[in-house]
């Protein structure tokens, strides 16, 4: 399975505000592409396409649609668009914002959400995003995984590499 947040499509200060390189949207999709097969699961932990301008709407379904995988969304904050216009786009709406979804993995139980989770006990590690580049501290015994594409070189990464890592 793969995982990977906060891509922000069609958000037009993206770059500026989080320091992105101009062709941030053509290298995120060039890479989903190289890594992620058509069998493959990924798992979005949202903000994946925010405040296109109409006019830009046909063509990010068209980039979305394209993108490999069997691909299922978590809802992020900025994810105020129909739910029909993400599954046009081939994603699976799996989660609302402040949802979570819970995993267990080689005996850890893993917490994916959008936002850094609260630890309410009944996680290890939590997968999340929101946070861009920025780094949050853990409640204490457990540890936060931040998927956003900041930190993950702009492409989905595997879950075992992650938790790995």
């Amino acid at each position: 399975m793969w995982v990977t947040a906060d891509h922000h499509w069609g958000h037009r200060n993206i770059a500026r505000l989080q320091d992105r390189p101009l062709d941030h949207e053509d290298l995120m999709a060039r890479l989903w592409h190289e890594r992620v097969g058509t069998d493959d699961h990924v798992l979005h932990l949202g903000d994946l396409l925010v405040f296109p301008a109409v006019e830009d709407v046909t063509r990010y379904q068209a980039l979305l649609s394209s993108l490999p995988g069997e691909k299922r969304i978590m809802l992020g904050n900025h994810d105020r668009r129909l739910r029909t216009l993400y599954r046009v786009c081939g994603f699976e709406v799996v989660a609302g914002y402040r949802e979570r979804l819970h995993l267990v993995m080689d005996g850890r139980r893993i917490c994916f959400s959008h936002r850094p989770d609260n630890d309410d006990g009944t996680w290890d590690v939590n997968v999340h995003g929101h946070v861009h580049s920025s780094a949050i501290l853990p409640p204490p015994g457990r540890r936060l995984i931040n998927a956003c594409v900041e930190v993950t070189g702009y492409a989905p990464v595997r879950l075992r590499d992650l938790l790995s890592a």
